[in-house]
């Protein structure tokens, strides 16, 4: 299974969605960090605990179900 945040992170530098958008999509699905702290968990710099990559491939596919991916 491929990791969300690599996904997520291609959409982003490829324009597809702003961090804020995907960032209120993860925070929408239950997601906890603050936006600077999911910035730098999607980039690698910070881990945080597993359920938030869940959280966040929930909130990909609320996107993609949406078609604004």
């Amino acid at each position: 299974m491929q990791d969300s945040r690599e996904t997520a992170r291609t959409l982003v530098l490829d324009h597809e969605i702003t961090l804020e958008d995907l960032w209120a999509w993860y925070w929408a699905n239950g997601g906890n960090a603050r936006q600077w702290d999911f910035d730098a968990y999607l980039f690698g710099i910070e881990e945080r605990d597993p359920f938030e990559l869940k959280i966040l491939a929930w909130a990909m596919e609320d996107l993609e179900a949406r078609s604004l991916l």
